[in-house]
């Protein structure tokens, strides 16, 4: 009896041991997936969307002028634009100006279309080469006086391509390799001398906010902007004439930030050219994360970024991701 009741002790000793050593082992296992699923932390993040820098030095940035006429959709490689601003270019048609990286590489961009001088202002924000195919008397003068590298198709052919199978003007394309070409032939030294927005690490939605749809008035059913928000992606998924917006490879119009910002404009001529502001302070409302921040954008002068801030004055960061700026007219 003792010999059994000694051996029952034993048994019930290694089965603790078994199971004590099974809990220690699910443990560490825990603990090591929840390491490999922690986000590396970036030592370098993109001035423009906040994402991790892979190479030493940051890529050259350039901005193209996208058009957004019905007879022009759907865009070409706008999905994989960095930062994109959408404004009334003729009433009531808007037009965007897309940022790019220069990597990783855009094979196909466009339709391109022409410059206007207040996209030429936010264009020379970033310092890098500005793509268009002609443009407004005014636009071009301006071009003269700005700082920024000038690709214009009508002087550059050879780095655009015209599809003529589409109607003109909405048929002019580029690409990443032939900006590139461009730089290295017209030898444009290329500093990317500009400032960085502030950033933060990506935050899930707050439940209780009810900005879920973004509506954009353009004072047209056909340029109708809806953002609706996502919240498995945590992201804005842009939505044109009440259809999700598509580039030509099929991919969606995403962003992980949405800015409504609110300025005066005019129209100056008879084809309803406008005249915006792009300098100066006025009102905002910045979207992330399904949360809404009503306050300001600034920008001083045309030598420095605009940048928006919360109602308390703080400068607003955004998630790592593609920005969209609305611009609105008062």
């Amino acid at each position: 009896m003792i010999l059994a009741a000694g051996a029952l002790a034993i048994g019930f000793a290694l089965v603790f041991i078994n199971n004590a050593r099974e809990q220690k082992d699910e443990a560490q296992s825990k603990v090591q997936k929840i390491i490999a699923e922690k986000p590396a932390v970036c030592e370098k993040i993109r001035r423009i969307d906040g994402l991790c820098l892979m190479s030493e030095n940051e890529p050259i940035v350039f901005s193209v002028m996208i058009d957004n006429h019905r007879a022009a959709m759907p865009p070409a490689g706008l999905s994989q634009a960095s930062l994109v601003y959408e404004a009334i270019a003729e009433a009531p048609i808007t037009r965007l100006l897309a940022v790019f990286y220069a990597e990783p590489a855009v094979e196909k961009i466009g339709h391109v279309r022409s410059a206007r001088p207040y996209f030429v202002d936010w264009a020379a924000e970033f310092g890098g080469p500005y793509v268009h195919v002609g443009g407004s008397d005014e636009a071009l003068d301006y071009l003269d006086s700005k700082n920024v590298f000038d690709l214009n198709e009508f002087s550059s052919g050879q780095y655009f391509w015209r599809n003529f199978f589409k109607k003109a003007p909405h048929n002019v394309f580029t690409s990443t390799n032939r900006i590139e070409q461009a730089i290295k032939d017209k030898n444009w030294k290329i500093t990317g001398d500009f400032a960085s927005w502030k950033f933060q690490p990506e935050k899930p939605a707050d439940k209780k906010s009810l900005a879920q749809v973004v509506k954009v008035d353009f004072s047209d059913a056909d340029y109708a902007v809806e953002w609706r928000y996502d919240r498995e992606s945590n992201e804005y998924v842009r939505y044109i004439g009440g259809e999700i917006e598509r580039d030509t490879e099929g991919k969606e119009i995403r962003a992980k930030n949405i800015v409504v910002m609110r300025t005066e404009s005019k129209i100056i001529d008879s084809y309803g050219r406008l005249k915006t502001r792009t300098v100066g302070i006025g009102k905002s409302v910045v979207y992330q994360g399904n949360k809404e921040i009503e306050g300001e954008w600034l920008r001083p002068n045309l030598n420095e970024r605009t940048r928006f801030y919360a109602a308390d004055g703080e400068e607003i960061a955004f998630f790592p991701g593609t920005t969209w700026i609305e611009v609105v007219a008062k």
